[in-house]
């Protein structure tokens, strides 16, 4: 490499690394700052509780399938602070984290800096993962849209030993860290049947679905659901008994990014493989009651698609990123007024074991 080269070339290291760094601190600050403006949940109930008792003892028997997400119970069982600050810190990096991460993902398509940027901080800020801190950091939402976030940056990069190290790390974290497997093969492949890029991510991917396998046999678990046929109706007839509040949750998901994105299809290939992750989140609807938390983890298609929709368009641009702000503060006032004591604190108790 000639002495030019690496002058010109040192400055877009740089950028690359820093610009996604100073993205996600403003992610972070976001995110504290809105949840100290806005009512807690203290004290853990329901799934959060199961994850508190999970800090107690990570490896007892606990709730399915909560009892395989050991990861972060287990830092917050390991670190030297108070349980409630613990698990408020790891999903505020996270959250932080998956803004820069975000950034990152966009402007690897070319997406417009201060674009990329409204973006992720919108992200950082949504219903789900404002939810998420509200209720102390006790789950996993924030670190799983980490996991995919990274996850999706891999696949857009091509990066096969980062995928298997991230779905590995995602494996304790959360099972659909798994579905970064068939995304990256999907956005791989040139042809429905491709060996090489079959190859690369039964490579990758090899280490993580053997430890959640592990995990599955070797952690002992309370409670379960019917897997059948029977059991997949009755949970959606569940989750339907309130069609508005799915619906709500679902469009909080990603705001505005819902009608952008659609249009990416056309003519990006990612977005278009992307239908994959998407419909695997789909998929995962008939196992879990809150679809928006669900279709949050397939953030790097939707968020990618639609900056790459509004690039150039700065008028719509513009009209994304605040309404989507408009949608996160509303959320925010209404959590502060009566969201959180009804739905949280007071909130309905879950119909399986809490243990």
């Amino acid at each position: 490499m000639s002495a030019v080269q690496a002058q010109v070339e040192r400055p877009l290291l740089r950028r690359e690394w820093v610009e996604p760094l100073l993205v996600a601190l403003a992610g972070l600050l976001c995110i504290v700052v809105l949840d100290a403006f806005v009512l807690d949940a203290r004290e853990p109930r329901g799934d959060e509780l199961i994850y508190e008792l999970m800090a107690r003892d990570p490896f007892a028997a606990h709730s399915f399938p909560f009892a395989f997400r050991v990861g972060p119970p287990t830092l917050v069982h390991v670190l030297p602070f108070d349980h409630g600050f613990s698990f408020s810190a790891l999903a505020w990096l996270s959250t932080g984290a998956s803004a820069g991460v975000a950034y990152a993902l966009m402007r690897r398509f070319q997406a417009e800096r201060w674009l990329a940027a409204a973006l992720a901080l919108c992200l950082a800020t949504c219903p789900p993962l404002l939810a998420a801190s509200l209720r102390q950091g006790r789950g996993v939402d924030a670190e799983s849209v980490l996991v995919m976030l990274a996850g999706g940056l891999a696949v857009a990069a091509r990066r096969p030993l980062a995928l298997g190290v991230i779905v590995l790390l995602g494996a304790l974290v959360r099972e659909s860290a798994l579905f970064l497997a068939p995304f990256a093969y999907a956005v791989w492949a040139g042809r429905p049947l491709d060996r090489e890029a079959a190859r690369q991510v039964g490579l990758a991917a090899t280490p993580g679905v053997a430890l959640y396998a592990g995990l599955r046999l070797a952690l002992p678990s309370v409670g379960g659901y019917d897997s059948g046929l029977s059991g997949r109706i009755e949970l959606l007839r569940q989750a339907l008994e309130g069609p508005w509040g799915q619906a709500r949750r679902l469009a909080s998901s990603f705001g505005p990014l819902w009608l952008a994105a659609p249009f990416a299809l056309r003519d990006l290939r990612y977005a278009r493989r992307g239908l994959v992750l998407v419909a695997l989140c789909v998929v995962s609807m008939l196992f879990a009651l809150d679809w928006g938390r669900i279709i949050l983890l397939a953030a790097p298609v939707f968020y990618v698609a639609g900056a790459h929709v509004l690039h150039g368009r700065r008028g719509p641009a513009i009209a994304v990123v605040a309404a989507f702000a408009a949608m996160n503060i509303g959320y925010a006032v209404h959590m502060d007024r009566s969201g959180t004591e009804n739905g949280i604190i007071n909130g309905p108790l879950p119909s399986y074991p809490v243990r």
